[in-house]
Formats: C-alpha cells, sequence, structure tokens
C-alpha cells in the first residue's frame, strides 16, 4: 500500500486492490469518502499540487479524475492497457499518464492534448513506459522506457523534444536535477547517465556498478548523485563531472539510497537487514549499521528536519531511528511486509503501508498508532517496484501524506517487470461492477 498526504496534510488518499481509492482525515484516521468506479485494481492516487482534485491510475485502462472535495469523477482518462501512473504537473494545469505510452491531458477539462509514442512497434510488443516525470518548472516531460530509450517532450505541445538515450539497455527511471537542467537516467545492466536537459546531450557515463541500478537521485543542491545497485553498493557522483566520489559498500544488494534533506548525509535501504547512515562528503559510514530488523529492509526515509529515519521491512515493522546517534526509537508493528512509510511534511506523523492490507498512521513523536486505514483488498502505490506478488489480494504497497500533512493517499507501485503481472491481475479483478457515487456527506455519517 501507498499513502500519500493532501498538500495541506489534512487529508491521505490510499489506492488498493478493491477497485477503489479512499480519502481519509490525517488527524482522526477517520474515513472521508470512497471514490468508486474503477473497474480493476487502483495503481495510484495523487493529489493535484493545490489539493482540490485527485488523479488516479488503474489496470482498467483508464485514469480518473476526482474532486478532492465532492468526490465526483470529473472526467475518464482513457489508455488502451494498464494505466501505471498518472501526476500532475508543478502547476496543476496538465497530469500526464503513463501506460505503454505516454499521453497528456488538460487537468481543468479532462481533455486529451497528445499522446507520447516511443514507437508503434515497441507500443505492439508491450514495451511499456516504467517512468513519466515532469521537469521542475513544469514545461518538459522525461520518460524512460522497456524500449532503451529515455525521452524528452515538451510538456505543452507534446511534441518529442529529443530522444536523449537509445539502445544500451532497459531504462528504469529518470529524474530531473532540482534546478531541472540535468537528467539522471538508472539503468538495468549497472549503469547510470547524466544528460543535459535542454539539448539531450550526455554529459557523464556512470560506469561501475557490477549489477542493475535500482536508484538513482540527485543531493538537494544538484551537486551530487547517488546510485543504489543490487551489486552491494551504492556510489556517489559528481553531478557535474561525473567523478565517482566514493562507494559505499554493504554485504548484500542495495536496493534504495537517499540525500537527508541538507544533502549531508546519505541512508541506504539493504537486503542484510540493515540501513546505513554515510557522511555524503566523504562517502564513509556515520556510526554503525541500524540493526533490529529481522528481514530485507525494502526503504529508508529522513524526516523533513533530518533528525530521524524511517525504515520498511520484509519483516513485518517498520522502526523508527535517531539519525545522529543511530539508536532505535520504535518499531511500528503490522501483520506482514511494510513497503513503505513516509513523513507527513511537518515531521509530526508517519504513514506506513503493507501486505496486511492496512496502511497505518503514527504519531512521531510519541511513536503511538493514531488509526488504521482498511481496505477491502491490497492497498497499491505508484512507488517504486519493490516486486511484490499481485497474485496476493491482500497487500499495501506504499503510503504517503499529502504536501500540507492534512491527508494521505496509498498505490501501487509501478510494475518494472512488464505486463505480465498486471493482466493477471486484471483477468482476476475482471467482471466486477461498481456503482460510480460518492456521497461525502454519508461516508462521514457511516464513521
Amino acid at each position: 500500500m501507498d499513502a500519500a498526504f493532501s498538500p495541506d496534510g489534512r487529508r491521505i488518499v490510499t489506492a488498493s486492490l478493491d477497485e477503489t481509492a479512499r480519502l481519509w482525515d490525517a488527524e482522526t484516521g477517520k474515513q472521508i469518502g470512497t471514490f468508486i468506479g474503477h473497474k480493476n485494481p487502483v495503481n495510484s492516487a495523487a493529489f493535484s499540487p493545490d489539493g482540490r482534485r485527485i488523479v488516479t491510475a488503474s489496470l482498467d485502462e483508464t485514469a480518473r479524475l476526482w474532486d478532492a472535495e465532492t468526490g465526483q469523477q470529473l472526467a475518464e482518462l482513457g489508455h488502451e492497457a494498464a494505466v501505471n501512473s498518472a501526476v500532475f504537473s508543478p502547476d496543476g494545469k496538465r497530469i500526464v499518464t503513463a501506460s505503454l505510452d505516454t499521453r497528456l491531458w488538460d487537468a481543468e477539462t479532462g481533455k486529451q492534448i497528445a499522446t507520447f509514442y516511443n514507437d508503434r512497434v515497441n507500443w505492439e510488443l508491450g514495451r511499456k513506459v516504467n517512468s513519466a516525470e515532469f521537469s521542475p518548472d513544469g514545461k518538459r516531460i522525461v520518460t524512460a522506457s522497456d524500449d532503451t530509450t529515455v525521452r524528452l517532450w515538451d510538456a505543452q505541445s507534446g511534441q518529442q523534444i529529443a530522444e536523449l538515450i537509445r539502445g544500451h539497455n532497459l531504462a528504469w527511471d529518470a529524474t530531473f536535477s532540482p534546478d531541472g537542467t540535468r537528467i539522471v537516467a538508472a539503468f538495468e545492466k549497472g549503469t547510470a547517465r547524466i544528460l543535459d536537459a535542454k539539448t539531450g546531450n550526455q554529459i557523464a557515463l556512470l560506469r561501475g556498478h557490477r549489477g542493475s541500478v535500482r536508484s538513482a537521485s540527485f543531493s538537494p543542491d544538484g551537486k551530487h548523485i547517488i546510485t543504489a545497485s543490487e551489486d552491494k553498493t551504492a556510489r556517489l557522483w559528481d553531478a557535474e563531472t561525473g567523478r565517482r566520489v566514493g562507494i559505499l559498500g554493504n554485504t548484500s544488494a542495495m536496493l534504495w539510497a537517499a540525500f537527508s534533506p541538507d544533502g549531508k548525509r546519505i541512508v541506504t535501504a539493504s537486503l542484510d537487514k540493515t540501513a546505513r547512515l554515510w557522511d555524503a562528503r566523504t562517502a564513509e559510514q556515520n556510526g554503525t549499521p541500524l540493526i533490529g530488523h529481522e528481514d530485507d529492509v525494502t526503504s529508508a526515509a529522513f524526516s523533513p528536519n533530518g533528525k530521524r529515519i524511517v525504515t520498511t521491512s520484509n519483516d513485518g515493522t517498520a522502526r523508527l531511528w535517531d539519525a545522529e546517534t543511530g539508536q532505535q526509537l520504535a518499531k511500528l508493528g503490522h501483520e506482514a511486509a511494510v513497503n513503505s512509510a513516509v513523513f507527513s511534511p511537518d515531521g509530526k506523523r508517519i504513514v506506513t503501508a503493507s501486505d496486511d492490507g492496512t496502511a497505518r498512521l503514527w504519531d512521531a513523536e510519541t511513536e503511538q498508532q493514531l488509526a488504521k486505514l482498511g481496505h477491502e483488498a491490497a492497498v497499491n502505490s505508484a512507488a517504486r517496484d519493490q516486486s511484490p506478488d499481485a497474485d496476493s489480494a491482500d497487500k499495501v504497497y506504499s503510503a504517503a501524506f499529502s504536501s500540507d500533512g492534512k491527508r494521505i493517499v496509498a498505490s501501487k507501485p509501478r510494475d518494472h517487470l512488464g505486463l505480465g503481472r498486471a493482466d493477471r491481475q486484471a483477468n482476476r479483478y475482471a467482471g466486477r461492477s461498481r456503482r460510480t457515487s460518492y456521497d461525502v456527506q454519508k461516508e462521514q455519517h457511516r464513521d
């Protein structure tokens, strides 16, 4: 399950295998309403920047636009295959959806502006788009695809600006630098590449990993990049020159690496049941590993002020740590693997998402559980892929707060392994019919 807060932090939205997205009060944990209309599992749900709208993506080959206050469905955004993700532009005026192709929509009218085909042959072969992201200024979109390409598009016209990379190997992900001038792309066969976001020229090839690069991200100031790989290392790079600054070694595959808000530290999550803290300047490990989990650690995230870290694990817990001392502060329990955990924008709460079919809301100071956000089936998310078993109908893959911390959204990660899993899910849930109405007052009265 994935859960995310609304921009004001007052609500949470979750997306689920039960074909619904649900809205929750982030203070009380009470359900406010249910978005009903999809005919297959919902992969993702996201608030618009102003918190007034929500967009959902589903295996039923549609994304849908909703009024976040009334629950009214405003538009149906159709594809010819499962929709893996849908996100708003930074100004909230457009939506980009990723399926076998990428499509751009007017967020006010729901009208399609453009379709980004990598090419028709790849579309027919089912080579899907793994990620689509707006630039910080909202003027461009970068996509990464199974067809081995990274492409840059004009977000107004939908015209392709440049094919940045082709023919190397499957592109997992691509993301802009904080200032929007560069792009870093992660690839299956052990490389990442820094690209000029204006010209498409390659600035540097980040070579050295001996396994698939699972994540690549810029530091908050844009000066460095951290990559995490299945080769048991994370690597720190100079984002200007591509020079390797350091190797962060481990005893098992690195699933995730992220900078602290001030960019001075890095946290990594690994299959050796630990998370580790590193100095982002020297690439040296800070203190001892964060030990306590009894199974793979699948994610790690800093609080907004950088003083705490939350980790998730297949051992059925999320754990809260002091980022300075490494001391474990709390164990946040579920009944199955915890796939994601995120802090609210003010750092006062944490929302976790689990295979047990729930997202849970916690007080980050007292470590007390505030609410259990349940669905009738797995709650999914459009977070990074943790390769969940999609045939299990009781999983929540990720959870996240709105930007103001008052709401939560939950949804399913993109399936980077192809559409086979999605097709099985679609077949499994085919044939169900649902009412398409949403009555906020009735939902509030029922609670």
